[in-house]
């Protein structure tokens, strides 16, 4: 194989490889990608056995001299392609190794059998949702932040996707708060309920390639497979039972304030710097027209920040933690949010008028 490429777009390649390609395994042939050429285009291949990538390099950023296919470190790819300065970078295949060249910088990498990397399946039914790339892209960031890391409940790992009655809904929760975000699609649109994994979706939002483009899912057995003309990711769907989500949303909130999603997220920042390890929490005062945000660490200090806001009810405080409402108002772009509550002890709710709907739990403290 012999091959010539763009810097920034075999740069990009490995970077996304060596995201997949995994280190902790038992089969040290997972840390490698692995690169072929295809009808005078490159692609680029890593897998960890539960989430693969396979990503298209584009005939104008790559002259294919000699067709051809090689098992290289994800990892030092990455780091050669990136480090080396030359806007093209020439890959060419001898014995046991790939002579690695850009400007004045040559690497002489060993590589693997080929035949040792694992094939990737591929969707083999018609997609069973196509939706804009990037409303699907906003709709993981809205969600993802949400889901559990390490919980032993494994539904809990993943985000939620279900399509139904020209709506798809996206829901991610760890226990103590959820993050629901639903979208218009095609009416007739229709597709299993689905858990995907965290890592897999993050990597989604790379098969963006253009403004207006769509993304395809295709669901078949227990595989998900996410493809736009930039290439595809493919995952194991998460076992489990997903909680009756629907069922958290509050709808006896009585107390509703309209913020100012920057002046909230600001202020929720700088309290926040005013709490420790034993005091997790910020303290929001809701009174007609001003909120008080008040950051408290025990022996160290205090913090407090007033915010304007249109408030209705009866005045309240409520204790949270302030990195879920951070992590929340960072995932949304809205001018405003409305903060709707009920009592100190009751789960709050926070949305911004687009199909958004956060629930969190709030701190009590005896």
């Amino acid at each position: 194989m012999e091959i010539s490429v763009r810097k920034e777009a075999l740069s990009e390649a490995f970077g996304i490889a060596q995201a997949i390609a995994t280190t902790r395994t038992t089969r040290p042939v997972l840390q490698n990608a692995f690169i072929q050429t295809t009808a005078g285009m490159v692609t680029i291949s890593a897998t960890d056995m539960e989430i693969g990538i396979i990503w298209k390099i584009p005939a104008e950023d790559c002259k294919v001299a000699q067709d051809g296919a090689v098992l290289l470190s994800a990892s030092r790819m990455a780091q050669i392609t990136r480090n080396i300065e030359a806007d093209e970078i020439t890959l060419k295949t001898e014995e046991n190794s790939c002579v690695v060249k850009g400007g004045r910088s040559v690497f002489n990498v060993m590589t693997e059998n080929v035949e040792d990397f694992p094939s990737l399946p591929g969707p083999s039914e018609e997609a069973a949702l196509e939706i804009e790339a990037e409303k699907f892209a906003r709709m993981t960031k809205e969600t993802i932040f949400a889901a559990a890391r390490e919980s032993t409940r494994y539904a809990l790992n993943g985000v939620h996707i279900q399509v139904a009655g020209g709506l798809i809904e996206m829901v991610a929760t760890d226990g103590r708060r959820m993050a629901l975000v639903t979208e218009k699609v095609d009416k007739n649109a229709s597709m299993p309920a689905a858990i995907v994994p965290q890592k897999a979706l993050a990597q989604v939002e790379r098969l963006k390639a253009a403004e207006d483009e769509n993304l395809k899912i295709f669901i078949q057995e227990r595989q998900v497979f996410f493809s736009t003309a930039a290439g595809t990711v493919t995952s194991i769907l998460v076992e489990g039972h997903f909680p009756p989500y629907k069922e958290v949303v509050p709808k006896e909130n009585d107390k509703k304030a309209k913020i100012s999603r920057a002046a909230l997220l600001s202020a929720m920042r700088q309290t926040a710097i005013m709490t420790s390890e034993d005091s997790k929490s910020v303290l929001l005062s809701f009174a007609p027209g001003e909120l008080t945000v008040t950051g408290r660490a025990p022996e160290e200090g205090s913090g407090e920040v007033k915010v304007d806001i249109e408030f209705d009810g009866e005045p309240v405080e409520v204790r949270f933690n302030p990195h879920f409402v951070i992590e929340a108002l960072s995932a949304i772009e809205s001018d405003d949010v409305t903060v709707e509550m009920k009592s100190p002890s009751d789960p709050a709710m926070i949305t911004d008028g687009s199909g958004f709907v956060y629930v969190v739990m709030p701190i009590n403290i005896a």
